[in-house]
């Protein structure tokens, strides 16, 4: 990935000319990467640094290809035995350690999760499976300590193709290497740039759509730019470079859409800072030469590799933020692991003293290749044939389960829903039915809750729930236009359905008005759109949220329908299943850990709660569910029950948790609490270790009568 040579010494035989500015501005983007992932709030933009490895890569690279195809002498065993010395042996090392290290730590459906990544990784298609497994209910990102090698990936895919892109040019093109991957260029550009608008997920990961940054760095290898003759236009040229850098790392966030046409600051950036020390120095490229940011430009590779499992592990051991000096220890490890592993590992391998011959090396490859591919398909095995121990049954997060695969797939028969294929039932088998839930994902953890509670009381409905689509008439987030047409349907549904007389409305109402819920991270309200309004201008997501209930509850009140608000569950921030696993593997109390105080959970809801209080008298709403009373004593909300997890993830209950929540639909469907299958209400609060952030009195009754 970062093609360097060790202490500096010039390889005329493989290298372009050394430029120790390139070290340099290596050991910017690596320490970019390094500190954003560690959490230092300065550098929010620090995933840019591997836009800007990218572009270094394509053109030092490009350069070597370039020459050699030039030259009439390219290889391409010679060209692929290079890389795999510069790449598989430290990447081998670190994804044998990672597996040894997740087995120790993790529970078996993350150990499971780690496996298959370790066989994307080891076949440099690691982008490709995180795309795949990227989406709602995905694992959480620490949860994933080889996420990073997707940009390896996308490199070795690149790499499978440039050389031949090269010869075929040579060959049929003349020396039209400048217009073909300037073409090329502007068609990866402009697919990027599509696809982040309907696909960010795909566009980050996917080859097709990050090689204009490497090609960006390959038309300055074919010298497509026209150079840069006096010292005055390299230092201009080389500021702006380097302030495109420090834009991009210190003001961007996890908030900028991205890579689409945003990734153009930090590769013109760093690719003008390249193209400004190629004819001569300039004032910032000594900068960039100084010793120190060579050294880590030297090891970059390895810092790279080794720090991402090591902020993995730490935060998974931690559970909670990590603090200042824990962040500290873990720089201080993540650099003394990539010192070692260039030492030992990529400087030997490089420099030949081991694997000297090239079918040594390509024997080798094979052999580290299909032992990790072995390890980790026998690590699948092993986890599927697994007993679960009663710390991994306990926090299994029920993605395989039966009921969790039952809602999914209802929530995908409401997405799709048109008005005539049906719902999803709940509740008692057979009869009309005569409620319906209706709502998002929150709708959709509810769903067990529901579906118990209707079944005891011997009362039928169905399920409408959409991922990401709150039952909001003409309200939708920004981006999900398509909620609107799915919250029409189920309108016109209920209306043409007189046996349905109570709508159950959930949604994660908090998240609708100040956005994502992480204490680790600060959290950003999405945007939101009235769709039926005119004019968007200054109003603010409280008051479209309210606008949007209003106009709701009026087509239901129309319509002689009941309605039951559910107030938002509390949220977490931490992910519950894995903290539960870590907490009793290290004997602490995961309730003690991360348990959210009232105090929190009131003032992330203080907006919402003083909407559902106007909302209250409205005719519409026969009552509002507060899952509060159930979850929350008077100072905390539990997370768990005897280590076993009331959440999946850090917002959405488990099936158990889902379970527990049914007592509070009883008075929906019937006046008599019935107890039968559900767990146990423990019987007096739970003893808490953590500082309260302050007290408050008991939340509200659990079913308000209007």
């Amino acid at each position: 990935m970062y093609l360097s040579n060790s202490q500096g010494i010039r390889e005329q035989a493989v290298t372009p000319t050394y430029r120790a500015d390139i070290d340099g501005l290596r050991a910017i983007a690596v320490l970019s990467v390094v500190l954003f992932h560690a959490g230092v709030e300065a550098f929010g933009g620090g995933f840019v640094g591997v836009d800007i490895f990218f572009v270094i890569s394509g053109y030092l690279i490009t350069t070597i290809i370039h020459r050699e195809v030039e030259e009439g002498r390219f290889s391409i065993a010679r060209f692929y035995e290079r890389r795999f010395r510069r790449i598989l042996p430290a990447a081998a090392v670190m994804i044998i350690t990672v597996l040894v290290a997740g087995e120790l730590l993790f529970p078996l459906h993350h150990q499971d999760s780690l496996a298959r990544s370790a066989i994307a990784a080891t076949l440099f298609s690691s982008n490709i499976y995180f795309f795949l497994e990227s989406g709602y209910f995905a694992d959480p990102a620490h949860s994933m300590p080889l996420l990073h090698t997707w940009s390896l990936a996308v490199e070795e895919q690149f790499y499978l193709v440039l050389p031949l892109v090269m010869l075929l040019i040579a060959k049929h093109g003349g020396r039209g290497y400048r217009s073909w991957l300037t073409l090329l260029t502007i068609v990866s550009l402009a697919a990027c740039v599509v696809l982040t608008e309907s696909n960010a997920s795909a566009a980050f990961y996917l080859g097709h759509t990050r090689a204009w940054e490497l090609l960006a760095g390959g038309l300055l290898a074919v010298k497509a730019i026209p150079a840069l003759q006096d010292q005055r236009s390299r230092e201009i040229v080389s500021l702006a470079g380097l302030l495109l850098l420090s834009l991009s790392v210190l003001y961007f966030s996890e908030l900028t859409v991205f890579p689409g046409l945003a990734a153009l600051l930090p590769v013109l950036g760093t690719a003008m800072l390249i193209h400004a020390g190629t004819h001569g120095e300039t004032l910032i490229g000594r900068c960039l030469s100084i010793r120190p940011l060579v050294f880590v430009g030297l090891i970059s590779y390895s810092l790279y590799l080794w720090h991402w499992p090591v902020v993995v592990f730490a935060q998974y051991y931690s559970v909670i933020a990590l603090t200042p000096a824990a962040i500290l220890l873990v720089l201080c490890v993540s650099l003394f692991l990539a010192v070692v592993s260039w030492r030992y590992v990529e400087t030997p391998f490089r420099r030949k003293q081991l694997a000297a011959e090239p079918r040594h090396m390509f024997g080798v490859s094979a052999a580290a290749m299909l032992a990790l591919v072995t390890v980790g398909v026998v690590g699948i095995y092993d986890v599927g044939d697994a007993t679960q121990d009663s710390l991994n049954a306990g926090t299994n997060h029920e993605r395989g389960g039966r009921e969790w695969q039952r809602w999914e797939e209802c929530e995908h028969r409401s997405r799709n829903f048109d008005g005539t294929n049906g719902l999803c039932a709940v509740g008692s088998e057979g009869g009309l039915p005569s409620f319906i839930l209706w709502g998002d994902s929150h709708g959709m953890s509810l769903a067990s809750a529901v579906d118990q509670s209707a079944a005891l009381h011997d009362r039928a409905g169905e399920l409408a729930v959409a991922l990401g689509c709150a039952p909001l008439s003409g309200v939708v987030r920004e981006g999900r236009q398509y909620c609107d047409e799915f919250n029409k349907e189920v309108l016109e549904y209920i209306s043409a359905r007189d046996e349905i007389q109570t709508v159950i409305m959930a949604a994660r109402w908090a998240f609708l008005v100040g956005g994502d819920y992480d204490r680790r991270e600060p959290s950003f309200a999405p945007g939101l759109l009235d769709l039926r309004a005119t004019e968007q201008n200054g109003t603010d997501n409280t008051s479209i949220l309210e606008t949007g209930l209003r106009r709701t509850l009026a087509r239901l009140q129309a319509l002689g329908k009941d309605v039951v608000l559910v107030a938002s569950v509390p949220e977490v921030g931490y992910d519950v299943p894995s903290a539960a696993y870590i907490a009793a593997k290290t004997n602490r109390d995961v309730n003690s850990l991360i348990s959210p105080t009232v105090l929190e959970h009131e003032q992330r809801n203080a907006e919402v709660a003083t909407v559902f209080a106007r909302l209250s008298n409205t005719a519409a709403v026969h009552a509002i569910a507060d899952p509060t009373e159930y979850l929350c004593d008077t100072r905390y909300c539990r997370v768990a029950i005897d280590n076993t997890p009331l959440y999946r993830d850090d917002n959405h209950l488990s099936i158990y948790g889902s379970r527990y929540l049914s007592r509070m639909f009883d008075d929906v469907f019937g006046q008599s609490s019935v107890t039968a299958g559900r767990p146990e209400v423990p019987e007096k609060d739970i003893a808490y270790d953590h500082v309260s952030t302050g007290t408050t009195p008991a939340l509200s009754a659990k079913y308000r009568e209007h």
